[in-house]
């Protein structure tokens, strides 16, 4: 065992390339710590202590010694897992088994990429036929091999299982990674980049160099919060390409830093020279590099793994060595913070290694392989893919707080992904709305809510801005890179400004977010609790003159709590569907307002997506206050399928309607008839039939005067398809009927012979 878990302490605190070595992994670059590192690590190894060098946990954690603690006490590094990242940005209640009951996955989905040093392991039993490395060969990469795993690992292991463990991916050496991606974009959803900039302070073999500046700044590196020409291109591939969302690592470079005096190369003219100058240790904050300050992008930060997931600001611990906003210009960076430490993942070793990875390089693909299941989900219920813009806001509306202040900060920007939350905003219509509009130059778009005692509002808007201006290196550039400046207000119905969006100030990075004129940032949130009862609008406009006068694209997200009624004058509470009988439903439903409501229009599903009507309820009184219920009772000929959708579809007398949110039914007695065909037919026709096992039934066909032709018994088990041969009649009009034993199920059907 100490032999394996060597392997994964050397690919835990090593790097097969340098620039995944940055962006990866915190390391102190000073050789005293090192060497008082090993000095203890060799005391304790002759001490003969009761607690070994290495360890695994009953929960099955590798632990290794990691110094002496206060007062002499050993401390242990112990590795976490893709299952505890999972928990602690909620993506687990997506899977099977999950709280949710969504059994998502990302099967059938081949958007997801990864560009990084090297190729992963695609023979790995975790991986294997789900990995194409498109750019081969290319050498295979411990570090590709682990963040591919986190994202796409199928579980064999429970504890290694990816965010999306049936989803596919294709894999890219970063060796000209622009090129690439322009071209692949078009065809994805989601990438992620646990690559940076080489900064600051890195050991190349055993000499040390400073890759700042001296002619720009002589203490710090030029380089953080700087919008480079990468950050430009990247930018510009989101605009071109709305539907592809670029998610990256946003560095380790927190912290890092060496001794005053410390001997070290330094780029001087045009070569590297020695020098002893003193140097500033990065950060605290200011300390995400180039790329990572891409506007549209999701730049994320490290916290500690929460293996029992969020229980509020407390249980999350940023790591010490993730980067810090702002950008150079003020901007929100990181965007979200995702799950990291030491990460067991998929190992490169063989075809059934596993081993543990560290830094921002596992808590990027932590939430870009959690987002690929919300573009499956908002799919399976409305068809439809979400902008990158949706997709970035969604996550950022839905987020859990890392501190006690509401708003978001420059330690972990908005935010720990809630991918649970994020997921109940798709389905629930009710208390949640998404708009994905177009703002024209000049005009403004307008949404009215209502407020009822004791609802919160949150109001989230983010869009895929055009490429900033690219200035020649210099430190700390202030140039502000948002071009389209967009605004939301919270107004009463006079017009009168309540609420505007949260502010952060990036001459004090430490402070609190308050609220203002967001002039920086392309996301902006309204975040209250103290509206009275009543009605309220949403605005968007713009500043100035949007970039060659073009409609600029955004997404709008409104959630409120207990019941949000957007623009219709009715206050949903609930809605439930009963199985009544094989082939029947209750849908029942309730609300707690209403004002000019016309009918009520009970719509069903058997896919989720295409949505029949099964009744209507008219309303002879538009006008109620206080509680209403209502029923209605679905009948279907052939039988309830296994899975029924319902939803209701409320009419204003003026005209506009609304959908209450969508409900599904399993059916608790499975007898189904799917359908005849061809219909009508020449010698024979086919049906399918869904039944419990061992289910007996009769197929009887009649003619038009109830005359018995045909009848054959069959034991059925599932879902089946049946022939009936009638290529012995004459052409004309039949009818078949089918009945279960022992039940009161049946079905009649007219079929037609040419």
């Amino acid at each position: 065992m100490k032999a394996n878990f060597l392997a994964f302490v050397f690919i835990a605190f090593c790097a097969a390339t340098l620039s995944a070595q940055k962006a990866s992994f915190f390391y102190e670059p000073d050789p005293t710590t090192s060497k008082q590192f090993w000095r203890e690590y060799q005391q304790y190894a002759n001490s003969n202590a009761k607690i070994p060098l290495y360890f695994t946990t009953e929960t099955g954690a590798n632990c290794t010694f990691d110094g002496f603690g206060f007062r002499g006490q050993p401390q242990f590094l112990c590795t976490c897992n893709n299952l505890d990242a999972a928990k602690t940005i909620a993506t687990n209640k997506l899977w099977t088994g999950g709280s949710l009951g969504l059994n998502l996955s990302g099967i059938g989905l081949n958007k997801l990429a990864v560009w990084d040093g090297g190729s992963a392991r695609t023979s790995h039993i975790e991986l294997v036929g789900r990995v194409v490395v498109v750019d081969a060969p290319s050498a295979l990469s411990g570090h590709t091999t682990a963040v591919v795993g986190n994202m796409i690992a199928s579980g064999l292991n429970p504890n290694i299982r990816g965010m999306s463990h049936q989803s596919q991916l294709r894999n890219w050496n970063f060796t000209n990674d622009n090129a690439e991606i322009i071209g692949a974009a078009p065809d994805l959803f989601l990438s992620n980049h646990s690559y940076a900039s080489i900064t600051a302070w890195t050991y190349i073999g055993s000499n040390l160099y400073w890759y700042g500046d001296s002619t720009l700044n002589r203490l710090k590196d030029w380089k953080f919060g700087y919008y480079d020409n990468r950050s430009r291109i990247w930018d510009s591939v989101m605009v071109q390409n709305p539907y592809y969302l670029m998610v990256k690592a946003g560095g380790n470079d927190r912290g890092s830093g060496v001794a005053p005096g410390t001997l070290h190369y330094y780029w001087k003219d045009t070569a590297w020279a020695l020098s002893t100058a003193t140097r500033d240790t990065v950060g605290p904050y200011d300390c995400i590099s180039t790329f990572g300050n891409a506007k549209n992008i999701l730049t994320i930060g490290a916290v500690q793994v929460i293996p029992n997931g969020y229980a509020g600001p407390s249980s999350v611990n940023m790591l010490s060595y993730s980067s810090w906003g702002p950008t150079d210009d003020g901007r929100i960076k990181p965007d979200l913070v995702g799950a990291s430490g030491v990460i067991m993942s998929v190992g490169s070793a063989n075809d059934s290694a596993y081993a543990g990875l560290g830094g921002t390089s596992m808590s990027s693909p932590n939430v870009c392989g959690s987002l690929l299941l919300l573009q499956q989900y908002h799919h399976q219920l409305k068809g439809t893919y979400m902008r990158n813009a949706t997709l970035k806001g969604l996550a950022i509306h839905t987020a859990d707080r890392c501190k006690v202040n509401p708003g978001p900060d420059y330690e972990c920007g908005w935010g720990l992904p809630n991918i649970a939350n994020a997921a109940l905003c798709l389905k629930d219509s009710i208390k949640n709305s998404i708009f994905e509009a177009s703002l024209n130059n000049n005009d403004s778009f307008i949404k009215e809510v209502y407020v009822t005692s004791g609802d919160s509002l949150r109001v989230t808007i983010c869009w895929t801005d055009p490429k900033g201006i690219t200035v020649a290196p210099a430190y700390n550039d202030t140039t502000p890179k948002l071009i389209n400046d967009l605004d939301i207000r919270l107004t009463n119905m006079a017009g009168n400004t309540l609420a505007f969006p949260f502010v952060l100030n990036p001459a004090s990075p430490s402070l609190a977010a308050i609220t203002g004129d967001n002039k920086r940032d392309n996301v902006e949130q309204i975040y209250t609790t103290a509206l009275p009862i009543g009605r309220y609008k949403i605005k968007v406009k713009h500043k100035g003159q949007l970039q060659n006068q073009v409609a600029q694209s955004f997404s709008l997200l409104i959630s409120g709590a207990p019941i949000y009624s957007l623009a219709l004058p009715v206050k949903w509470l609930s809605i439930s569907a009963l199985q009544t009988n094989w082939n029947e439903a209750q849908i029942s439903w309730s609300t707690t307002s209403e004002l000019n409501n016309k009918a009520f229009v009970i719509e069903y599903s058997v896919d989720g997506n295409t949505f029949l009507v099964a009744g209507k309820i008219a309303i002879t009184n538009p006008n109620k206050l206080g509680l209403n219920q209502y029923q209605f009772a679905h009948k279907l000929n052939s039988g309830l399928p296994e899975t029924i959708y319902y939803r209701i579809k409320q009419e204003d007398i003026d005209g506009n309607f609304s959908y209450s949110k969508t409900i599904s039914l399993q059916n608790s007695n499975p007898w189904y008839i799917g359908g005849v065909y061809p219909n009508p037919f020449n010698t024979n026709f086919w049906l399918n039939i869904t039944t419990q096992p061992n289910s007996q039934n009769s197929f009887e066909v009649y003619n038009i005067t109830g005359k018995l032709l045909f009848s054959e018994t069959k034991i059925t088990s599932g879902p089946q398809t049946i022939s009936i041969d009638l290529s012995a009649y004459q052409p004309g009009v039949y009818f078949l009927k089918i009945l279960e034993s022992g039940s009161n199920n049946s079905y009649i059907q007219k079929v037609i012979k040419n």
